[in-house]
């Protein structure tokens, strides 16, 4: 069995951390690490706002669903055979010809 020599793995480690905290590439990795890290918020916020849509879109299509049901509701409410049974109910005739103004 081949061992690993534990000093080789320090070295490129430490060599790594001397790299990227060197005065000449610290800017370099600082924006970098801005990038990323912005990059990151910029799509979970890009995500978040799909979900709101989504929501908002479902709440639109239930209102729309619920506005149909409504409307059908109202017109069954104004058939001409429930106003008849409503005007049964209260005793109501329908108007004479003296009764009706034409308004132009």
């Amino acid at each position: 069995m081949a061992l690993r020599k534990k000093g080789k793995s320090l070295e490129f480690n430490n060599r790594l951390l001397h790299f990227l905290f060197n005065p000449q590439a610290l800017p370099f990795t600082l924006s970098f690490t801005i990038l990323a890290v912005l990059f990151v918020a910029f799509r979970m916020k890009g995500i978040e706002q799909a979900y709101a849509s989504n929501k908002l879109n479902s709440e639109i299509d239930r209102a729309v669903i619920h506005n149909k049901e409504l409307r059908a509701q109202r017109a069954r409410e104004m058939s001409v055979q429930k106003l008849r049974e409503f005007a049964v109910t209260y005793d109501l005739k329908e108007p004479g010809p003296s009764q009706i103004i034409f308004i132009p």
